[in-house]
């Protein structure tokens, strides 16, 4: 489990990310502009914005999301480890 500052400050940054991208006009893979929405729907299946909302939030865990979410906004938020 993360530490809970560690959690509040990435959700920070993530929103701000999507909001200076979106002021930017930079648009998702899928030629949206940018929104939690728009990234949930750049998957394959598509999910909820509450869906990456919560995993922005720290409440749910889905590596696929994280993965959309990092490519869609291009930055690394999440620490990767080897499997075993």
């Amino acid at each position: 489990m993360e530490p809970l500052a560690y959690t509040d400050s990435l959700k920070i940054l993530i929103r701000n990310r999507i909001t200076e991208l979106r002021q930017k006009g930079v648009r998702t893979s899928k030629g949206e502009k940018m929104s939690m929405a728009a990234i949930g729907r750049a998957l394959d299946p598509p999910v909820s914005h509450v869906a990456v909302l919560l995993v922005i939030d720290g409440k749910a865990e889905s590596r696929r999301i994280k993965d959309a979410i990092e490519r869609e906004l291009d930055q690394v938020y999440w620490i990767r480890k080897k499997a075993a």
